[in-house]
């Protein structure tokens, strides 16, 4: 299964405001993105915990307009590793995490007040980062 490519996080909650429906997109997400599947590699902790600790870096550093959008080539980076790296015939849901992401990026890049969706950009994804490490089997 992989994730469905219109269930994104709509623009509103990035551009204007995070919602209880944000969260429950977060809680979905997260947990999708933690389920090993039979045909699907779920997001690892260090996959997550690498990206967001860029997120972070640069939430301490003050929204950068250059920066931030470089997240998605650094995103793209790493699932070319997986996917060169990985198994024949499996999936990776950091396919499905590059997806949403990049279009949450885009969503901050065009939005009139980019400093605000930075800030729910971040929270949103604070969001998922709890809902997967709440997920995760051991």
């Amino acid at each position: 299964m992989s994730w469905n490519k219109n269930d994104l996080i709509p623009k509103e909650e990035i551009q204007e405001r995070i919602t209880d429906s944000t969260v429950k997109f977060a809680e979905r997400f997260g947990k999708y993105l933690a389920e090993k599947e039979d045909t699907a590699e779920p997001l690892t902790t260090s996959q997550l915990r690498k990206f967001f600790g860029e997120v972070k870096r640069q939430q301490m550093m003050g929204y950068n307009d250059t920066e931030f959008v470089m997240l998605k080539p650094k995103l793209a980076y790493a699932v070319g590793r997986v996917k060169q790296n990985g198994r024949k015939g499996r999936t990776y849901k950091i396919e499905d995490f590059y997806l949403v992401m990049a279009d949450a990026i885009d969503k901050v890049q065009s939005s009139p007040d980019k400093l605000r969706a930075f800030k729910n950009f971040i929270t949103a994804f604070e969001a998922i980062v709890a809902y997967h490490k709440a997920s995760e089997k051991k």
